[in-house]
């Protein structure tokens, strides 16, 4: 499991690991000045201060990893009024969050946010992951992929149920 160890019972389980190196692979290479580069920013932000990346980066919280057969997990809570200078409707590339002061081993991906709490931020890594390189373990990439085309198959069963709830709504307001 790439240093992970991972124990407990149902679909998900605790990672229990050391600080993830995060220590150990500071955020030196990408400059703040590096901020939004490699995806274009949806909303015109100014870019940070080193001085507020540092008392952001001194405030963040980092959960402990929890894992499936697939990924590891963790959240990541930032403090609120970093969020204002956040991407708007789409998660960040690895260069942006780290721009941001957020420090983590390599490998990790911004998958989600957490809707109720616009500042905690959904990360997740392949299982096995070089911490130090981000390279996923060769046997792990089929379970990646048979893992998004289970993800792709359950989006287009959503959309098509709304699809339908939405035209069952529109032939009840036609009846009456």
């Amino acid at each position: 499991l790439g240093g992970s160890v991972c124990f407990g019972s149902g679909r998900f389980a605790m990672a229990m690991e050391d600080l993830d190196m995060e220590a150990e692979l500071p955020n030196q290479d990408i400059p703040v000045g590096a901020w939004g580069t490699g995806v274009a920013p949806d909303v015109s932000v100014a870019a940070p201060q080193p001085s507020q990346v540092q008392a952001w980066t001194d405030e963040t919280d980092y959960s402990e990893k929890y894992c499936d057969d697939v990924y590891e997990y963790r959240r990541v809570t930032v403090p609120r009024a970093m969020v204002a200078v956040f991407p708007q409707g789409r998660c960040m590339a690895e260069t942006e969050w780290r721009s941001f002061g957020i420090t983590m081993s390599r490998g990790w991906e911004h998958y989600d946010h957490h809707s109720p709490e616009a500042n905690v931020l959904l990360f997740r890594r392949v299982l096995g992951t070089d911490p130090k390189t981000g390279s996923i373990p060769p046997a792990m990439a089929e379970k990646v992929a048979r893992r998004e085309a289970e993800i792709a198959e359950l989006e287009q069963k959503r959309q098509r149920m709304m699809q339908e709830q939405l035209r069952r709504q529109e032939q009840m307001a036609n009846e009456f």
